[in-house]
């Protein structure tokens, strides 16, 4: 009876095994041989491809953006054409702002004004009102200098 069991283990064993290398082959096939051809055939219907909601909505689903993206943009549907690149823009600086110098280096390659960006971004202000000094520009420095 033990012999039987054994064999029936064996034969489960045989076939999970034959069943995986199957999948590895074919997920080899299909990366090969056929992926290539499909995204080559993808490409030329869709060298005319235009701009469209889909492909927008497409876009922003796969940059994975955070609830701070439905806030700033809003509802998808409602965003206007003229506005597409800003949505995209920011879905990628989300996508790459978790460290400080993420989002400079996406700030730097869309040119985005740093001023404007810096702008946004709240400081925590101090509760103690402190004056500042008034320090003399070099300019009227120059002026009293020659003066004398």
């Amino acid at each position: 009876m033990r012999e039987i069991h054994d064999l029936s283990f064996d034969i489960d064993r045989f076939l999970e095994d034959a069943a995986r290398a199957k999948q590895q082959l074919d997920a080899e096939r299909w990366r090969e041989e056929l992926r290539p051809r499909a995204l080559r055939l993808f490409a030329a219907r869709t060298a005319t491809l235009a701009w469209s909601r889909a492909l927008l909505k497409l876009v922003v689903r796969e940059l994975y953006p955070d609830d701070l993206f439905a806030e700033l943009i809003g509802n998808l549907d409602r965003v206007p054409r003229r506005r597409w690149p800003q949505v995209v823009a920011l879905a990628v600086a989300l996508r790459y702002s978790w460290r400080r110098d993420g989002l400079a280096q996406i700030v730097k390659s869309l040119h985005v004004a740093r001023r404007s960006a810096d702008d946004t971004i709240h400081r925590p202000h101090s509760t103690k009102h402190t004056r500042r000094k008034s320090v003399p520009s070099k300019r009227s420095t120059r002026k009293s200098r020659r003066e004398k």
